[in-house]
């Protein structure tokens, strides 16, 4: 009995604050925010198959129905064949990757067809 109740006593506060302190997903961003710039080398490589920051930037925009001028990354990694992006959308944090020229949600799979 008591090592339930011990068990109780610790696990109900830690499940409190760990809600509590969830990040939520908004990004609130400086006025001078300066989006990272992107390995120069890589870009001209992936220009040649049209996956450049641009070409992720337009795909967001139109995935999320926004203006291109709303698409703000905040963390860029890539190497030529593959990529990480942190981006905020509208207000929101998402992010995206890339996988050889397809960009998609980084919790998307690609491989998954069963629906």
């Amino acid at each position: 009995m008591k090592k339930l109740l011990f068990t109780l006593l610790l696990a109900l506060p830690t499940l409190y604050f760990a809600q509590e302190t969830q990040k939520d997903k908004k990004c609130d961003l400086p006025e001078n925010y300066q989006e990272p710039k992107p390995d120069k080398k890589i870009q001209s490589f992936l220009k040649k198959v049209d996956a450049t920051i641009n070409d992720l930037r337009k795909h967001i925009a139109v995935e999320n129905d926004c203006d291109e001028k709303e698409v703000v990354f905040l963390r860029i990694s890539e190497q030529k064949g593959n990529g990480m992006y942190s981006v905020c959308v509208q207000g929101e944090e998402v992010k995206y990757k890339r996988m050889g020229s397809v960009f998609m949600k980084a919790n998307e799979n690609p491989f998954d067809t069963a629906k």
